[in-house]
């Protein structure tokens, strides 16, 4: 997440419980949810506003996304790259750590990541081509 979303963020909780923000206020929780993209935190603020009345605090938004995170990785078993990404064991660790990232952050879909493992296309040629159907929707 980039610190404007974390301000895009903020607007989206502002706009349930009527709170105010300044530009501290966005720095702390982008300190907190950086590491986080901005759909995932979007998807946990209405989840929690959706479920139940108490003040939203960082560590509840981080804890909705790593338990979403954790639900997709575990629908899908262990991620292994595809043959065209087994040529030599640093791309085979650093292609299987990038798929679990990107299926535990929803960038990846299970679908996607089927379609993956049945073609011989790199992960990153792969990547760069969802990239680029996300930047043409």
């Amino acid at each position: 997440m980039k610190l404007s979303e974390a301000g895009e963020l903020l607007a989206l909780i502002s706009a349930y419980d009527n709170r105010n923000f300044n530009k501290e206020t966005t720095a702390a929780w982008y300190d907190l949810l950086g590491p986080f993209t901005l759909a995932e935190a979007k998807q946990a603020v209405k989840k929690h506003y959706a479920e139940n009345p108490d003040w939203l605090m960082p560590s509840h938004v981080r804890s909705a996304i790593k338990a979403d995170r954790k639900a997709r990785l575990a629908k899908l078993g262990p991620i292994n790259p595809n043959r065209a990404d087994m040529t030599d064991v640093a791309t085979e660790l650093t292609t299987a750590r990038e798929l679990t990232q990107a299926i535990a952050s929803g960038a990846l879909t299970p679908e996607q990541y089927d379609d993956y493992l049945r073609g011989d296309t790199p992960w990153t040629e792969y990547r760069r081509g969802i990239l680029a159907l996300r930047g043409a929707a």
